[in-house]
């Protein structure tokens, strides 16, 4: 399945696209990161299990393992996506 996340806060310019493919690596995940003109971040991301895709958004959410991150995520989205995954940062 493939999941469009939007990530809003102080999310560009921050770091937070490496910041979302650091945890993807650690859930073994594939998708891509972009920088939206309203001054959010885009995630699609194709996952199979809908238990480590929670665990995913946990994650960018709390920052349990400490990664550098300057900004800070406010509001999250989450729905449904048919399309490339291609996006300005692959992961």
């Amino acid at each position: 399945m493939i999941k469009k996340v939007v990530l809003k806060g102080r999310v560009q310019g921050v770091g937070c696209r490496g910041y979302c493919a650091k945890y993807a690596r650690k859930f073994l995940i594939h998708g891509s990161a972009s920088n939206l003109y309203d001054g959010s971040v885009q995630l699609i991301i194709d996952v199979n299990d809908e238990e480590i895709f929670k665990r995913y958004i946990n994650a960018l959410i709390t920052n349990p393992e400490g990664y550098y991150f300057w900004g800070n995520i406010n509001d999250v989205s989450i729905s449904s996506y048919s399309g490339k995954t291609d996006g300005d940062y692959n992961f």
